[in-house]
């Protein structure tokens, strides 16, 4: 047993042996550490409208003994959070800066545990990166700004790459392409239908196919070849720190890529002298 790793960092650790249900339950948690220290499993379980049952598969597949355990190391994960809080507290700050400093600080965390977790999945995309003789990036909603640093980030290393946000255009687009081809969706929750749906369509097609999701586990997981997880503890309808590691997991897919390939260092020199005249 990891004594060592926040109840987080399990959840997300172990996030692809979750069911639906256990994911739904570990989503719950993670949005009300601090309640689910005073509650009964029974009170967890009637809050996601879910059994008991439900609530201590997750606690097993997460990687603790049970219930209590997780009660427990939700009191240390706070307390360490607190000593954290409190050197933060000692420092006199406006309250803008205050604000900031916390933002900051969630963009700080979800940027190490994405590192922490992250193994060879940048590898394994940028294979497919490799092998694509075109790329579509998908998103829609508050993920089209990272879909189109994707899109931007990948165009500029001299790669074929295609963008498109529209969810009925992204159906034509996928259904128009063959393999080689490869599909990236984006999706923070990974539960947007419009998103999963077309990553679906594109598996089925025989496409290769990648994710970028803040939920391994998520259903848009089940049709990637590569799931690149940005985590973070943000529940939020706007999650900034979310958005903040996708894009840097994102530059970093594109390094991985260039690391690869002379040609993509030769691209990226060009896009950026074409537009050195439009500088003062």
């Amino acid at each position: 047993m990891q004594t060592d790793a926040t109840v987080e960092r399990l959840i997300h650790r172990n996030a692809a042996k979750l069911s639906k249900s256990e994911v739904a339950v570990a989503e719950w948690i993670l949005a009300n550490q601090e309640k689910v220290v005073t509650m009964s499993m029974g009170q967890v379980a009637a809050e996601c409208g879910l059994s008991d049952t439900s609530v201590l598969r997750l606690c097993r597949r997460a990687g603790m003994q049970g219930f209590t355990d997780l009660k427990f190391r939700l009191v240390a994960d706070q307390a360490r959070e607190g000593v954290a809080a409190d050197e933060l507290a000692s420092k006199p700050l406006p309250a803008g800066a205050g604000i900031a400093a916390t933002l900051f600080e969630e963009c700080v965390k979800g940027l190490r545990h994405t590192l922490e977790n992250i193994e060879d999945s940048l590898d394994r995309a940028a294979d497919i990166i490799e092998k694509a003789d075109e790329i579509l990036v998908v998103g829609v909603g508050t993920s089209i700004p990272s879909a189109s640093a994707a899109h931007e980030q990948l165009f500029l290393r001299g790669l074929k790459c295609r963008l498109q946000t529209d969810p009925y255009l992204q159906r034509m687009q996928v259904a128009l392409l063959r393999p080689p081809a490869a599909v990236l969706a984006i999706s923070h929750s990974g539960a947007s239908i419009d998103t999963v749906e077309v990553l679906g369509q594109a598996k089925g097609l025989g496409l290769s196919t990648i994710c970028v999701t803040g939920m391994p586990g998520s259903p848009l997981t089940k049709n990637a070849d590569v799931t690149l997880a940005a985590l973070s503890s943000e529940v939020r309808s706007e999650p900034v720190a979310g958005r903040v590691v996708q894009m840097a997991l994102i530059s970093a897919l594109a390094r991985a890529y260039a690391a690869r390939d002379p040609a993509a260092f030769k691209a990226e020199q060009a896009a950026f002298q074409s537009v050195i005249g439009k500088t003062l």
